[in-house]
Protein backbone atom coordinates (compact mmCIF):
# COMPACT_ATOMS: atom_id res chain seq x y z
CA UNK A 1 0.00 0.00 0.00
CA UNK A 2 2.92 2.39 0.92
CA UNK A 3 4.45 1.47 -2.97
CA UNK A 4 1.29 2.38 -4.51
CA UNK A 5 1.13 6.07 -2.49
CA UNK A 6 4.94 6.35 -3.48
CA UNK A 7 4.55 5.40 -7.12
CA UNK A 8 1.12 7.79 -7.31
CA UNK A 9 3.20 10.92 -5.90
CA UNK A 10 5.76 10.35 -8.43
CA UNK A 11 3.73 10.09 -11.28
CA UNK A 12 1.75 12.79 -9.97
CA UNK A 13 5.18 15.35 -9.55
CA UNK A 14 6.23 14.32 -13.32
CA UNK A 15 3.16 15.05 -14.56
CA UNK A 16 2.81 18.69 -13.17
CA UNK A 17 6.68 19.51 -13.61
CA UNK A 18 6.36 18.51 -17.44
CA UNK A 19 3.12 20.67 -18.15
CA UNK A 20 4.22 23.88 -16.14
CA UNK A 21 7.46 24.20 -15.77
CA UNK A 22 8.85 24.04 -19.19
CA UNK A 23 11.24 26.45 -20.03
CA UNK A 24 10.86 27.17 -23.61
CA UNK A 25 7.50 29.21 -23.77
CA UNK A 26 8.17 32.09 -26.36
CA UNK A 27 5.83 35.24 -26.82
CA UNK A 28 5.58 37.85 -29.24
CA UNK A 29 3.81 40.80 -29.23
CA UNK A 30 1.88 42.63 -32.30
CA UNK A 31 3.58 45.52 -30.59
CA UNK A 32 5.76 46.63 -28.01
CA UNK A 33 5.05 50.68 -27.23
CA UNK A 34 2.42 52.19 -27.21
CA UNK A 35 1.46 55.79 -27.44
CA UNK A 36 -1.68 57.29 -26.19
CA UNK A 37 -0.81 60.42 -27.40
CA UNK A 38 -2.55 63.26 -25.66
CA UNK A 39 -4.76 62.62 -22.45
CA UNK A 40 -7.25 64.44 -20.89
CA UNK A 41 -6.50 65.45 -16.91
CA UNK A 42 -7.90 62.59 -14.87
CA UNK A 43 -9.58 60.70 -18.43
CA UNK A 44 -8.85 56.74 -18.02
CA UNK A 45 -6.61 55.62 -20.57
CA UNK A 46 -6.35 52.04 -21.64
CA UNK A 47 -4.39 50.23 -23.93
CA UNK A 48 -4.01 46.60 -24.92
CA UNK A 49 -0.93 44.44 -25.79
CA UNK A 50 -2.06 41.25 -28.10
CA UNK A 51 0.67 38.47 -27.82
CA UNK A 52 0.63 35.22 -29.46
CA UNK A 53 2.30 31.67 -28.31
CA UNK A 54 5.19 31.14 -31.14
CA UNK A 55 6.79 28.35 -28.61
CA UNK A 56 6.76 24.60 -28.42
CA UNK A 57 4.91 24.43 -25.43
CA UNK A 58 2.34 26.26 -23.37
CA UNK A 59 2.76 29.96 -22.58
CA UNK A 60 2.43 30.62 -18.79
CA UNK A 61 2.80 34.21 -17.89
CA UNK A 62 3.76 34.35 -13.97
CA UNK A 63 3.85 37.98 -12.92
CA UNK A 64 3.58 41.37 -15.10
CA UNK A 65 5.62 44.19 -13.63
CA UNK A 66 5.28 47.97 -13.79
CA UNK A 67 7.49 50.67 -13.25
CA UNK A 68 5.44 53.19 -11.10
CA UNK A 69 1.84 52.20 -9.17
CA UNK A 70 0.36 54.77 -11.73
CA UNK A 71 0.24 52.04 -14.33
CA UNK A 72 -1.81 49.09 -13.51
CA UNK A 73 -1.73 45.73 -15.54
CA UNK A 74 -4.33 43.22 -15.85
CA UNK A 75 -3.25 39.81 -18.14
CA UNK A 76 -4.27 36.18 -19.03
CA UNK A 77 -4.03 33.88 -16.12
CA UNK A 78 -4.56 30.58 -17.80
CA UNK A 79 -1.62 29.08 -19.72
CA UNK A 80 -1.76 29.66 -23.33
CA UNK A 81 -1.07 26.72 -25.74
CA UNK A 82 0.99 26.73 -28.72
CA UNK A 83 -0.58 28.95 -31.21
CA UNK A 84 -3.04 30.58 -29.33
CA UNK A 85 -3.29 34.42 -28.73
CA UNK A 86 -3.40 36.63 -25.47
CA UNK A 87 -4.02 40.14 -24.00
CA UNK A 88 -2.26 42.19 -21.55
CA UNK A 89 -3.96 45.62 -20.80
CA UNK A 90 -2.25 48.51 -18.75
CA UNK A 91 -4.53 51.16 -17.29
CA UNK A 92 -2.64 54.65 -16.21
CA UNK A 93 -3.91 56.96 -14.17
CA UNK A 94 -3.89 60.11 -15.97
CA UNK A 95 -3.74 62.36 -12.67
CA UNK A 96 -0.51 64.03 -13.14
CA UNK A 97 -0.17 66.60 -15.78
CA UNK A 98 2.79 66.39 -18.16
CA UNK A 99 4.98 63.65 -20.51
CA UNK A 100 4.97 59.97 -19.56
CA UNK A 101 6.81 57.40 -20.50
CA UNK A 102 6.22 54.01 -18.21
CA UNK A 103 7.93 50.45 -18.83
CA UNK A 104 6.54 46.88 -18.23
CA UNK A 105 7.98 43.95 -17.89
CA UNK A 106 6.31 40.62 -18.73
CA UNK A 107 7.89 37.38 -16.81
CA UNK A 108 6.93 34.18 -18.29
CA UNK A 109 8.44 30.78 -18.87
CA UNK A 110 11.00 30.94 -21.39
CA UNK A 111 14.49 32.07 -21.78
CA UNK A 112 14.08 35.45 -23.44
CA UNK A 113 11.95 36.50 -20.07
CA UNK A 114 11.07 39.22 -19.14
CA UNK A 115 9.32 40.66 -22.32
CA UNK A 116 9.64 44.71 -22.21
CA UNK A 117 6.64 46.80 -23.25
CA UNK A 118 6.17 50.91 -22.82
CA UNK A 119 3.27 53.40 -22.61
CA UNK A 120 4.00 57.27 -23.08
CA UNK A 121 2.01 60.07 -23.72
CA UNK A 122 1.04 63.64 -22.58
CA UNK A 123 -1.53 64.25 -20.22
CA UNK A 124 -3.03 67.93 -20.27
CA UNK A 125 -3.30 70.30 -17.55
CA UNK A 126 -5.66 70.08 -14.80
Amino acid sequence: MKNSIYVLIIIFTISCSNTVNNNDGSIRFKEVRHDFGKIAFRKEAVCSFEFSNTGKSQLVIYDVKTSCGCTVPKWTNEPIRKGRTGKIDVRYDASFPGVFHKSIEVFYNGTGSPAKLEIEGEVGEK
